[in-house]
């Protein structure tokens, strides 16, 4: 009798370590991620999916700056980690409070399995401010992206423009 269960221990614990490990990679590898990465040609920003998480968790959402008159890149990229591809419409938009300022883009998007798929818009920020608003002082909107049902807003801060006060300043003396 010994010698049939002479391995039975050893067996069930590399059956053990085989799903610890199973379930560290199905818990923490796959799933759908999300980021979106904003470029406006001089500082790009990417927000992740950990921030995305940390919107979830915490209730507030993450922030970026932009220029008010400068164009604006937005990437908005689904990343899927399943067996099978993934298909959902996405929407992005611009909010004021709890008025719709615009509608970016919107479109679906398929990701392959363990692929990527991204949705893209180019954003002039300028037009969405309200006429006659004071150009020295800075705006605030919210960019929601809607992703088959998942919410994703990012708080964007328009920076004021530069002033046009006629005040000329003198370059540095040449040594």
């Amino acid at each position: 009798m010994t010698g049939k269960n002479k391995y039975i221990y050893l067996l069930l614990t590399i059956a053990c370590f085989v799903g610890i490990i199973l379930i560290f990679v199905f818990d923490g590898y796959m799933g759908i991620y999300d980021t979106l990465l904003i470029d406006n040609g001089q500082f790009p920003q990417t927000i992740g999916s950990e921030q995305w998480r940390q919107q979830d968790e915490f209730g507030y959402p993450p922030s970026v700056s932009m220029e008010r008159e400068r164009s604006v890149n937005l990437t908005y990229t689904v990343e899927n980690h399943h067996f099978s591809a993934y298909n959902v419409n996405v929407s992005m938009s611009l909010w004021d409070g709890a008025t719709k300022v615009a509608d970016l883009t919107s479109g679906d998007i398929t990701a392959p399995a363990f692929g990527k798929a991204s949705i893209t818009a180019v954003v002039n920020i300028s037009q969405y401010i309200p006429a006659g608003y004071p150009a020295e002082q800075s705006y605030n909107l919210a960019l929601v992206i809607n992703r088959g049902g998942v919410e994703r807003k990012v708080q964007v801060y328009i920076n004021p423009g530069i002033p046009k006060s006629g005040i000329i300043i003198p370059p540095p003396p040449a040594r």
